[in-house]
């Protein structure tokens, strides 16, 4: 699924609007769990549906409203978060574009931020797509998720680590 709508979105020129337009799905329907519900609701029409969807995404992009409209007439609105996360791997593999988030405990500055980009470039030799996430827990440092990954220079992981090499533990 994810596959044909990039193929499409690609044709058209509208790749990054339509992952756009995905992200902002998925989370409308997170956020708005009875608009979930209606939308997988048997008991409603799939006409009543798609006008749902019509009236909901009005301002999505084109493929975006067709592709959910597609979705809720085969009752698989709860495939989209999947569809947006392969779309966006997809995309990103044709694009030679990485995902990566770093969690830190405080906002990052925008040279930080540039700096972390070029670091992931230098060593993956991908463009880096680099999202913020802060959590205050991680005390200093970043965690970084990147590529099915996790690199942890935060202090907690540190000591963590430290902990394990003290009590002679080994981690596999």
């Amino acid at each position: 699924m994810a596959r044909a709508l990039l193929d499409v979105a690609e044709k058209k020129d509208a790749a990054a609007v339509v992952q756009t337009g995905l992200r902002q799905a998925v989370g409308a329907l997170h956020d708005l769990p009875e608009l979930q519900s209606a939308l997988s609701n048997p008991a409603l029409s799939v006409d009543r549906r798609k006008r749902i969807v019509a009236a909901v995404f009005a301002s999505a992009p084109e493929l975006v409203r067709g592709f959910l409209e597609l979705l809720v007439a085969r009752e698989l609105t709860s495939l989209l978060p999947q569809v947006e996360r392969s779309y966006t791997a997809q995309w990103n593999a044709r694009r030679g574009v990485v995902t990566a988030e770093a969690v830190t405990a405080v906002p990052l500055d925008e040279a930080l931020v540039r700096a972390l980009e070029q670091a992931i470039q230098k060593t993956t030799g991908l463009t880096a797509e680099l999202s913020e996430k802060n959590e205050p827990e991680v005390i200093g440092g970043v965690l970084l998720k990147m590529g099915g990954q996790i690199y942890d220079g935060t202090v907690r992981g540190r000591l963590q680590a430290l902990r394990r090499t003290l009590k002679g533990e080994t981690r596999s």
